[in-house]
């Protein structure tokens, strides 16, 4: 098939017969090219199709011997019934593609040179594999893990119908109260913008995310990363609707600025005038919204913002320590890893919307260099070990942090810094509540660690206009 052809090279070499060897490099550039730039089939493309009809055969017992890259090429091949039982009797190979899966870039080469059919057999035999492997777009992610989750509701509550043990019956009463609060924060609220399950990890405590509006076409992607007690189970629905109000107020933002009432349809993707500067090579386009004097040109453009539970929160008894935030860390990174490589040449403006223990993941995430982000809000934030705003992998040194008056965690640099120091070299995020810099309406101030994210507070506020690339127009809380 065309991606065993394409992508044996990019985790190590294989031994394929002479006749099946072409230009990977070459080829699967072209087609991403090809994808990016939505042109349509390159010649390229066409030697793949003609060269696939010469492939190697693949079956399940060959694909017992391969991982990584290699693997995913090869379960292309199967058709449904055989894919579908390569993965019943060998889910190991599966949790391991998971576990340590290839780069997203290599994931999203793969998933581009597949056709319809490649995809969808994937997807139907293996929801679990192709809903949570970064690099395949989100919408599609999304189709699979809503059919997993379907599929996993169904079979822990007949297991529950069983003879089971204690033990058993416990982890399926928590498998399925996990997965009922995932069902009900789908749901979009009133007037809301469609949901998507973009991860689902039912092991442990479970990993979650859901993303509101469209992250695959959205010129701007707002990540929430919770803190301490943040479980899926019972806080997806809570701070799905937290995501919801950062929406929101990213919306309304943009259409105050452009003069026009704010709203919200379930439907279609939601739109505000914003005209486009010139920006650095690389940088999304879309920038400062309407209301400038020197607006010229006007397009449309769209938010989404992702409820990211991606790892195992900490709970009281568990918070003193780094360990889930050294994984949580690295969930992060290869999230973000997978939203730049799907979107191609299509970068969105990315920010991340830490709180409390969940800054120091992402703190720690971004420290580890592999991805750039374009903003990063910290509110609530104990602190990581680094110890300056220069060693996050945060463009134009966008790095803001909140701490409210009656809030324990600020200044408290349990994990090794405060990022609120002015040695940090981090600006400071208004919260005590103050006039709008536009309207003039006013926002409330947050008193404790859990205000931050309040409708109609300056700190929310502000998160909107940093989240939108107006962090020109956030206040600072200095008077």
């Amino acid at each position: 098939m065309t991606a065993s052809l394409a992508l044996a090279g990019l985790s190590g070499p294989v031994s394929m017969p002479e006749y099946t060897q072409i230009s990977v490099h070459q080829t699967v550039s072209t087609r991403v090219s090809d994808r990016q730039g939505d042109v349509g089939a390159s010649p390229a493309w066409t030697q793949l199709e003609v060269q696939a009809a010469a492939a190697v055969d693949i079956d399940a017992a060959k694909l017992r011997t391969m991982a990584g890259s290699n693997l995913l090429v090869g379960m292309s091949h199967l058709a449904l019934a055989d894919l579908a039982g390569f993965a019943a009797e060998y889910p190991t190979h599966i949790d391991t593609l998971l576990t340590a899966p290839p780069e997203a870039s290599v994931v999203s080469a793969w998933w581009t040179l597949l056709d319809p059919i490649q995809r969808a057999t994937l997807a139907a035999a293996t929801p679990r594999l192709v809903g949570n492997l970064d690099g395949v777009p989100l919408a599609q992610r999304s189709r699979a893990n809503e059919n997993y989750l379907r599929e996993s509701l169904v079979e822990a509550n007949r297991a529950l119908e069983g003879n089971l043990s204690d033990a058993d019956a416990n982890r399926q009463t928590r498998l399925v109260a996990m997965l009922t609060q995932v069902s009900l924060a789908l749901h979009p609220s009133d007037g809301g913008p469609k949901r998507s399950l973009i991860l689902l990890d039912t092991s442990g405590s479970g990993r979650a995310a859901i993303a509101l509006g469209n992250p695959d076409t959205a010129d701007y992607i707002g990540y929430l990363v919770p803190g301490m007690n943040y479980q899926v189970e019972p806080q997806m629905v809570n701070w799905t609707t937290v995501a919801d109000d950062v929406y929101r107020e990213e919306m309304a933002v943009l259409a105050v600025r452009d003069g026009a009432p704010a709203s919200s349809e379930p439907a279609t993707a939601q739109t505000a005038s914003v005209h486009a500067p010139v920006t650095a090579a690389g940088s999304n386009p879309v920038r400062l919204v309407t209301g400038y004097p020197d607006a010229v040109a006007t397009r449309a453009t769209t938010v989404a913002t992702i409820a990211w539970i991606g790892y195992e929160a900490p709970d009281l008894f568990s918070v003193g320590g780094r360990d889930r935030a050294v994984a949580g860390a690295g969930f992060l990174e290869t999230s973000w890893a997978g939203v730049r490589a799907s979107r191609g040449g299509d970068q969105p403006f990315i920010s991340v919307f830490a709180h409390s223990y969940g800054s120091t993941v992402s703190l720690m995430a971004l420290a580890n260099g592999s991805v750039e982000v374009d903003a990063l809000v910290v509110v609530g934030s104990p602190g990581s070990e680094i110890q300056s705003a220069d060693r996050l992998k945060v463009a134009g040194g966008n790095v803001f942090v909140g701490k409210a008056d009656w809030d324990p965690a600020v200044n408290s640099a349990f994990f090794g810094s405060d990022p609120g120091a002015s040695s940090y070299g981090a600006r400071a995020l208004g919260v005590s509540g103050a006039a709008d810099a536009v309207t003039g309406d006013w926002l409330d101030g947050s008193i404790g660690h859990n205000d931050y994210f309040k409708p109609g507070s300056e700190s929310l506020h502000n998160m909107a206009l940093i989240g939108t690339d107006n962090a020109d127009l956030a206040t600072d809380g200095i008077e």
